[in-house]
């Protein structure tokens, strides 16, 4: 899948007050050939979060700060279109540090297999993660009793 071409934003340097465009370089590149371990994820859902702007500052926070030069981190959901990774097939959907980007080639570390379809932009929604208990009911059709 070589012919497939990137486009990407990349940090250009730290933001000083608000985000601004001149904050990134847009570029596109051609996807790489898989090495072994290894996964092509066409990104299909990017969460846009607050926790990207603490993830643009240069000092210490709870996760590195993203690189000047590198993709601009974001969680997404994508589908695998290739895999050289036994964990991972075709077809799967998966939710992790996807990058602003259109498609995320790397190792399975830290991505997250999902069950997401027929809808894969709920692994990015209030139903995700540790608040997905609280969602299944209204996800039913059902409704919680009122309080006595």
């Amino acid at each position: 899948m070589t012919d497939l071409s990137n486009r990407q934003f990349l940090l250009a340097k730290r933001p000083s007050g608000d985000v601004r465009r001149e904050d990134f370089t847009y570029q596109e590149t051609p996807v790489t050939a898989l090495a072994e371990g290894q996964i092509l994820v066409r990104n299909k859902y990017l969460s846009l979060d607050p926790a990207m702007r603490g993830w643009m500052n240069d000092g210490k926070s709870y996760i590195p700060a993203v690189k000047l030069g590198e993709v601009m981190r974001a969680l997404g959901v994508g589908e695998v279109l290739e895999s050289k990774n036994p964990k991972f097939a075709v077809g799967d959907h998966l939710q992790g540090a996807l990058g602003v980007q259109d498609y995320f080639v790397g190792g399975a570390k830290r991505l997250l297999q999902g069950r997401y379809q027929p809808c894969p932009a709920t692994a990015l929604s209030v139903c995700s993660g540790h608040d997905r208990h609280d969602c299944l009911p209204s996800a039913a059709g059902c409704r919680p009793a009122k309080k006595r």
